[in-house]
């Protein structure tokens, strides 16, 4: 493993997930192991969840080391499971999902290119899934493909999703007095994509 490569930290809120936190831990630690070649902690934050996900959340503990888990005895929201989140983990970069959601891994994959700009000190990925072009199905379909059948594909509108990039050793730095020299950028990317796991069937 290169000496060079961050320790990074994941931060996943969650809230009565039974039915969905197994697959969203799996997914982003199968994702953080094709994307970097840092040393990965995955820290799944439960905010007073009143279903099975505590049970849930330890049998993927005993099958994953990396997975840590905290929980709020009360619902705090998702914000302050963030907070919490941040405030647990050791890794360099801190990458936070700001809503109860699946990861969308190219808003990762985003951050993880901008972070290797070490003057970038803290970033936000936003996505709002938007359909396919008209053009880009009817080219599918020309291909004898079956996308525009498949649910990701359809005009049905698919939540948004966010997620914060935070480089730990500046958090002090920005505290100070001097925080205040820093300049904030902000960028929109749009972008439409069809996930992989579409065309593997």
């Amino acid at each position: 493993m290169p000496s060079s490569s961050p320790r990074i930290s994941v931060v996943l809120p969650v809230r009565d997930g039974e039915q969905h936190v197994e697959s969203r831990v799996v997914q982003v630690l199968e994702s953080m192991s094709d994307l970097t070649w840092g040393t990965i902690e995955l820290i799944v934050v439960d905010d007073g969840s009143q279903d099975s996900t505590p049970e849930v959340l330890s049998e993927l503990k005993a099958r994953y080391p990396q997975v840590r888990i905290v929980r709020h005895s009360r619902p705090r929201g998702i914000e302050a499971a963030g907070q919490t989140g941040l405030e647990r983990s050791i890794g360099e970069l801190v990458f936070i999902q700001e809503t109860d959601a699946t990861v969308r891994i190219e808003d990762m994959r985003r951050l993880l290119r901008m972070s290797e700009d070490k003057s970038v000190v803290a970033a936000r990925a936003e996505s709002t899934p938007r359909p396919l072009s008209g053009a880009l199905m009817r080219r599918l379909r020309a291909f004898g493909t079956h996308a525009d059948t498949s649910e990701s594909a359809s005009e049905s509108p698919a939540a948004k999703t966010s997620m914060q990039m935070i480089r730990r050793p500046h958090l002090q730095k920005l505290a100070s007095q001097r925080g205040s020299h820093y300049r904030l950028n902000g960028e929109t990317v749009h972008s439409t994509s069809l996930e992989s796991s579409l065309i593997s069937n």
